[in-house]
């Protein structure tokens, strides 16, 4: 049976939604290739608050080393300019570029920046992996994850095997921090009363531990992680780093810290890393702190589409899933913790914290 819409306007309105979906891999190159010629920075490196097109051309590098095309640089800051990232403007009959707020978030050498996170989620190896995404539809929880068939190793296995992707994942989780820092900090100022000591259960480079020893100096803070992120990471003041497997064995501490840990995972393994920190904590007054998802079926937020996007970001490429709120109760009670509380604060993740 033939469909028929209501009116040519609203027609125009439903294709003109399938075309931007149709699309919608576009944004992400063009994010990236922003940040890969080095856009942003470049007009804010200039000391000034606009500068020509002309003047952008002429700083802006290729990855090829190549000369920049004024015609197609234009053509590519008007797409920008669409995606709210750059603002166009004139003077003396010459186009103008400018910053955006958003775009500010892009820059290099910044306390916040999300450059890193973009240029891991739109390399290759994971741009590749959404092809099979149907493939991952019909995946079962106890099968690999889709990047294993695809790449013959789990992300982890190809981390430690290059360092190249190491730093790509690490970088990113860095990047995140770095844009959540405030929010963390704000949150976790009564969760970490009474603190003295913090251990990061798989926290990467340490810049997670580093804003909260610098913001709680009374804190002694470590970070366990593979030996091969340990390697890499960077000496951080105040943060030990312990090498170890952290489903085998977990330092004693006031409080655990779980940053985006336990979305890699389904529930079995969830539930047997949360009862080997549950174990690493006091009994009587310990803490496991997880910084992680709640995804809201009835959320209406700004945030919404992109913590579902994360949802099958993770179930695609890691075998794991963002939980609601249901989810996180039952996995913290299958994991015999006597009580939770959920936290939201002004950022992609909440704090769950769960006590012994």
């Amino acid at each position: 049976m033939e469909i028929h819409l209501e009116s040519q306007e609203q027609e125009m309105k439903y294709q003109s939604q399938i075309w931007n979906q149709i699309c919608g891999t576009v944004d992400t190159s063009v994010l990236r290739c922003a940040i890969q010629l080095g856009i942003f920075d470049a007009i804010h490196n200039s000391g000034k608050p606009m500068i020509t097109l002309t003047e952008l051309s002429s700083i802006v590098s290729s990855p090829s080393s190549s000369s920049i095309e004024p015609c197609n640089l234009y053509r590519l800051v008007r797409y920008l300019s669409q995606m709210d990232l750059i603002s166009i403007g004139e003077c003396l009959n010459e186009a103008t570029v400018s910053l955006t707020g958003t775009s500010k978030l892009l820059l290099r050498n910044q306390e916040k920046s999300l450059i890193d996170w973009v240029l891991a989620i739109s390399c290759e190896m994971m741009v590749v992996v959404w092809h099979e995404l149907s493939s991952s539809v019909s995946t079962p929880a106890d099968e690999p994850p889709i990047f294993q068939k695809v790449h013959g190793k789990n992300a982890l296995e190809l981390a430690g095997e290059f360092p190249e992707w190491n730093d790509l994942i690490n970088n990113a989780m860095t990047s995140d921090t770095s844009v959540t820092k405030p929010a963390l900090i704000q949150g976790c100022g009564k969760i970490l009363n009474g603190v003295t000591s913090l251990i990061d259960v798989g926290g990467g480079h340490g810049a997670t531990m580093a804003y909260i020893v610098e913001a709680f100096p009374h804190i002694k803070g470590a970070v366990i992680d593979l030996p091969h992120v340990v390697e890499a990471a960077p000496e951080r003041p105040g943060v030990e780093f312990i090498s170890g497997d952290i489903f085998k064995s977990i330092s004693n501490a006031d409080a655990v810290l779980l940053k985006y840990v336990l979305h890699n995972w389904e529930d079995t393994e969830c539930v047997n890393l949360l009862k080997r920190c549950k174990e690493a904590v006091p009994a009587d007054k310990g803490k496991v702190i997880i910084m992680d998802l709640v995804i809201d079926d009835d959320d209406n937020s700004i945030l919404t589409q992109a913590k579902l996007s994360l949802d099958l970001t993770v179930m695609n490429h890691g075998g794991g899933r963002e939980r609601t709120k249901e989810d996180w109760r039952n996995l913290i009670e299958m994991s015999g913790f006597s009580r939770h509380e959920i936290i939201p604060i002004s950022a992609m993740p909440s704090i769950i914290v769960a006590y012994p």
